[in-house]
């Protein structure tokens, strides 16, 4: 495989000579899990959940574990955490609850603030974009729930967000992921780019890419993030895989 910081600096220099040709080149990212680590959202959650009257009020010997739940990279929404903790299974009540209170919340403006981004992803969308590419935040967000969330933190983080640096969310939250996403490219302007790379976490959202978009010019080149997802689907083996942004890193020694 490919070490990631290599992936990643032939990639800018492709765009560097994209712009020495005057070709324009795009460069869109995912953000739950491509660009930030959710875990510390998912943490404050269930510490916000743990501290409601209501809950230690309902469920005593629950509340009480919660201040030793952590979440780990590759853990998908809260169900493993709750595993560890020997808190899921036993009891349907406080299952339905903080279930309910994790939808509620996860997928709102106000928790968006606890998102921290992957080691060196802010610094390379900044040199990425100064290098000439443009940018795309493509997310399965919905602009009700957390399009003000997640543009402020977008721009809370350093993450150029301007005329060619384009927050894209779904219009509606109903809409499925990966054909939103697969739509947006194929609504592009036909061999207007140079290039085009896609980086995501989500093997669905990939693979319905790649079957759905293989005829685009130029190609969309998709970029695995390594971090967590739905398990609902394995990626590609041969595609490049990165587990940050960072452009030195060890295996280059």
């Amino acid at each position: 495989m490919t070490p990631p910081a290599k992936t990643l600096r032939q990639i800018l220099v492709k765009i560097q000579e994209n712009e020495r040709l005057r070709r324009p080149s795009l460069a869109v990212f995912d953000l739950d899990s491509t660009l930030f680590d959710v875990g510390p959202r998912l943490e404050k959650i269930l510490m916000d959940f743990a501290d409601l009257p209501e809950s230690q009020k309902k469920f005593p010997d629950q509340v009480p574990v919660f201040k030793n739940i952590k979440i780990e990279k590759k853990d998908w929404g809260i169900k493993d955490a709750l595993i560890r903790a020997g808190l899921d299974g036993h009891h349907p009540e406080f299952q339905d609850s903080v279930r309910e209170f994790w939808r509620r919340t996860f997928f709102s403006n106000e928790y968006l603030e606890y998102d921290v981004p992957y080691p060196g992803a802010v610094e390379y969308v900044k040199t990425i974009a100064d290098a000439g590419a443009e940018i795309a935040y493509l997310t399965g967000r919905d602009v009700h729930r957390m399009g003000p969330g997640s543009k402020t933190v977008l721009e809370k983080w350093g993450f150029p967000v301007n005329d060619r640096a384009r927050l894209e969310l779904k219009p509606q939250r109903e809409i499925e992921d990966a054909g939103f996403k697969t739509n947006w490219f194929l609504n592009l302007p036909q061999s207007h780019y140079g290039s085009i790379w896609f980086f995501e976490n989500e093997p669905v959202n990939i693979n319905h890419m790649i079957e759905e978009a293989a005829h685009m010019a130029p190609p969309v080149e998709i970029v695995f993030f390594d971090s967590t997802h739905s398990r609902r689907a394995d990626p590609p083996e041969d595609i490049p895989r990165i587990m940050h942004f960072l452009l030195e890193d060890d295996e280059d020694n």
